[in-house]
């Protein structure tokens, strides 16, 4: 019997794979329901509101094996983005996913065409060579490549400072190349009921009776120097054969009682409903980076995946900076959205502030060959989840894939 720790997209993809191997197992989860941090919540009118932006992306290999992307429903974003802020919004399409898009680029004006052509030159690098680069940060990066401080204004900041939720950029470089690489080859999809529906999809797919929600792991049982269970909150003692964390670091840290986890990230999302679209088709919104707003991107997610509303009704999703003195100030926040379409205040209201502390581990460069802070792990463990790859659906998911193939592998050779 295997025993994984935490329904997220890694302990779910783990259980997945065990399942399917026939490999008895019970999957342990604290809270109510499935998905981690990548969850949706419904509101009593029917909007469908993430816990913080996030997107998957049809290009992640791990997600694809594992999920089937029909039947989430939705729909996709432009391959580009809506630039706002500065007089009427233009849109920049992706040059290299529609080739017909260059003259539009050209004609945009919102990036200046030596940008653009290094632009394009980077996501050649992020399908060629990516790996060479990952002792530095992205800021650092995108600077030798020469950009000039206009682009990360109207574009570095707001777009793939979103993405890798840091502004600054000290991101390692490596793993923005893996999401560029990603971006390039693929399309940003929002499933109909919500980033949710990625867990719950998974968790409908386990045998019945082999998932326990609200049921909190306290402690690792040892026996001889070996995992050997886990003591749950209420006391009870569950005995495994090896036990699977799927675990934030933190948590990771705690339950083998050693080691700091790394600074967490965290971003916030205002929801507002409307009544009507300010703007047609599925884009991104790019406002210029300042620091008089807390508001990276933002969009009208609707645009994208209508169920995400109930009949009639628009929803926009802004994120802004967590740490920003005016994060929370809704009236802000919503007088800089409709000033972007020469709108009124009146045609937004506001939600739910959605605020997440801990969305992923802090990624400097460097990150992936540093030493585990709990050092070498005791036998019958094994960690997966962002604790110990990257922090992305698709390298969580691979994550929970790889602990159930060892699993499944050491079962065979005993």
């Amino acid at each position: 019997m295997t025993i994984v720790v935490g329904a997220g997209l890694a302990g779910l993809t783990c259980a997945k794979v065990l399942a399917e191997a026939g490999r008895p197992f019970r999957l342990l989860e604290a809270a109510a329901g499935p998905g981690g941090r990548v969850v949706s919540d419904r509101t009593p009118e029917g909007f469908i509101l993430d816990r913080g932006f996030q997107v998957l992306l049809d290009s992640y290999p791990a997600a694809r094996r594992h999920l089937d992307f029909p039947a989430l429903g939705g729909g996709r974003f432009r391959a580009g983005a809506m630039f706002v802020g500065r007089g009427k919004p233009r849109t920049l399409e992706n040059p290299l996913r529609r080739p017909s898009a260059v003259l539009g680029a050209l004609q945009s004006g919102v990036l200046s065409f030596p940008d653009q052509l290094r632009l394009m030159r980077l996501a050649l690098m992020a399908m060629t060579r990516g790996k060479h680069v990952s002792d530095f940060s992205t800021d650092a990066l995108l600077r030798r490549c020469g950009f000039g401080e206009e682009f990360f204004v109207r574009f570095a900041r707001p777009f793939f400072g979103g993405v890798l939720l840091d502004p600054e950029l000290q991101t390692s470089a490596g793993l923005f190349l893996d999401y560029l690489q990603r971006f390039v080859t693929g399309r940003a999809l929002l499933p109909a009921r919500g980033m949710g529906s990625l867990g719950e999809q998974l968790a409908s797919r386990l045998p019945r009776g082999s998932v326990h929600f609200e049921t909190r792991v306290e402690a690792l049982v040892f026996r001889a120097e070996r995992v050997c269970g886990v003591r749950l909150l209420d006391g009870r003692s569950l005995d495994a054969d090896e036990v699977v964390l799927a675990v934030d670091e933190p948590s990771t840290c705690r339950l083998l009682g050693q080691g700091s986890p790394r600074q967490a990230l965290g971003t916030a999302v205002h929801y507002f409903a409307a009544d009507r679209a300010l703007y047609p088709g599925a884009w991104l919104c790019l406002p210029p980076r300042s620091e008089v707003s807390p508001v990276l991107h933002a969009a009208l997610v609707t645009n994208v995946a209508p169920t995400l509303a109930p009949a009639g009704a628009h929803l926009w999703s802004v994120t802004v900076l967590p740490d920003h003195p005016r994060a929370g100030d809704v009236e802000f926040v919503a007088g800089e959205v409709v000033s972007w379409f020469q709108a009124g205040a009146e045609q937004l209201r506001h939600l739910a502030y959605v605020q997440v502390p801990y969305a992923v581990p802090e990624q400097l460069p460097g990150f992936q060959r540093r030493p585990a802070p709990w050092g070498t792990l005791p036998a019958g463990l094994l960690v997966a989840g962002d604790a110990a790859c990257g922090a992305s659906i698709d390298a969580v998911m691979a994550s929970g894939e790889a602990a159930a193939k060892k699993v499944i592998l050491s079962s065979g050779l005993n």
